[in-house]
């Protein structure tokens, strides 16, 4: 039952007269009518007498009074205990270990403030899944970290997500100029410093050692501007360079040197969800679903 027909109900009471009900409430005379057949439909009894203009409470109106008195108490207490929730503002901090976090990461998000656009969401890059790692739960910065490599600190839970399908790749113009040569070792290799992190899922397919080394960079975006300049292949999110590799202007060398990296989430195993952050971990999980759909 709608609350404004209580409202009703007890501004008759209150006017003795559904004309002037309906003159306080700003509802037409009808709407009030309304109302109050509806209460009587619903409880299946008589509320008011009317002689013309004059409106009378029967027994079963006066004994329903306190009734509707404390339901519309009810309900003004609930709307001012949600209003103190409506009044926060809302926040959702993440820092992820690696930029390419961010593609699988983004329609999540953009989700996600449809759903509460007044939502403040912070996403931040960290250098290392060990500064990820120290910012969220030591510092306590952030709300989830994103990882890519499969670690769980103590009073943690950890949910993996999305397996990162990692690709050596070369320009166009170097792949044709080796006489589009398959053969990952015949080329000059652009490296991150951080070894043990992107390529420990391959070392079972790749021989790092033997390798060709020129260039060194910590960050994708420098490793991918230096593949995109022929100076050497490198090993990068597949996610990454999809439209370069739909285009042709990208060439990703055979399937035996890919290989997937884990991305996973973990948050404080005691953490405080709020409707957005629980509503957040429910589309991460709908997203993981849909990928390995």
């Amino acid at each position: 039952m709608n609350i404004q027909v209580y409202q009703s109900f007890l501004t008759v009471v209150q006017c003795r007269s559904f004309t002037q009900a309906a003159k306080y409430l700003n509802f037409t005379q009808p709407t009030i009518s309304n109302h109050i057949n509806a209460l009587e439909e619903e409880y299946g009894v008589i509320l008011f007498t009317r002689d013309g203009k004059n409106v009378y409470l029967t027994q079963a109106g006066k004994n329903f009074v306190p009734i509707a008195q404390q339901l519309m108490a009810d309900y003004q207490k609930s709307q001012e205990v949600m209003r103190q929730f409506q009044k926060k503002n809302y926040s959702l901090k993440i820092g992820v270990s690696t930029q390419g976090i961010n593609f699988y990461l983004l329609p999540v998000l953009l989700k996600l403030k449809k759903e509460f656009p007044e939502l403040d969401i912070e996403v931040n890059r960290c250098m290392t899944v060990e500064s990820t790692i120290n910012d969220a739960f030591v510092q306590k910065l952030y709300d989830f970290a994103f990882v890519h490599i499969d670690v769980q600190p103590l009073y943690t839970k950890r949910v993996q997500l999305w397996n990162q399908p990692m690709v050596f790749v070369a320009s166009k113009e170097l792949y044709e100029q080796m006489g589009e040569n398959n053969n990952i070792y015949d080329y000059p290799f652009i490296s991150y410093p951080a070894s043990e992190v992107y390529y420990k899922h391959l070392k079972s397919k790749v021989d790092f050692t033997r390798l060709q080394s020129i260039l060194t960079f910590s960050d994708s975006e420098s490793v991918l501007m230096a593949v995109e300049q022929n100076l050497g292949i490198a090993l990068i999110p597949r996610v990454k360079v999809r439209k370069e590799l739909e285009q042709g202007t990208l060439v990703e060398f055979p399937v035996k040197y890919s290989g997937n990296m884990p991305i996973s989430v973990l948050y404080d195993y005691e953490f405080n969800f709020t409707l957005p952050t629980k509503r957040f971990l429910e589309l991460l999980k709908e997203s993981q679903e849909k990928i390995k759909g």
